[in-house]
């Protein structure tokens, strides 16, 4: 009974990190950003900064501490941005890059007025931006 336990336990342990290993997780800041030599580093960094902030879209307030990441958000996605170009795969992956680099602007400078409904607004531009680039080059 007990070392059938212990497999369960084991099977269990190893399911948790494979499922870990698929989700991306690379929590850099901007100075650290700068230096990633590969696409899917760039895009690593943008889905774990941006995909919790994408949950509150539609929030009706904002704390402190959402402001707080919101603005953090903003930040870290235009020096992700701003790596794009490198990785380059034409035109309109390179307009992509710009307009997501210009949301993240908006949603820094709604999340520094504390405005919702630009900070709404702006994360829902970027995620439909995400998902458009991840439509036609991923």
């Amino acid at each position: 009974m007990r070392s059938s336990l212990v497999v369960r336990s084991l099977i269990v342990s190893l399911a948790a990190a494979a499922a870990a290993a698929c989700v991306p997780h690379r929590d850099l800041p901007p100075d650290q950003i700068e230096k990633l030599g590969k696409l899917s580093e760039v895009m690593d960094v943008q889905a774990t900064v941006a995909d919790p902030q994408f949950k509150k879209i539609g929030t009706g307030q904002f704390s402190d501490a959402d402001w707080a990441e919101l603005t953090d958000m903003g930040i870290r996605i235009q020096s992700t941005s701003k790596k794009i170009p490198q990785f380059s795969k034409g035109p309109e992956f390179d307009a992509l890059g710009a307009k997501l680099h210009a949301t993240a602007e908006k949603l820094g400078t709604a999340a520094g007025a504390k405005d919702v409904a630009a900070a709404n607004a702006a994360l829902t531009e970027m995620k439909a931006t995400c998902k458009e680039c991840h439509s036609k080059f991923k």
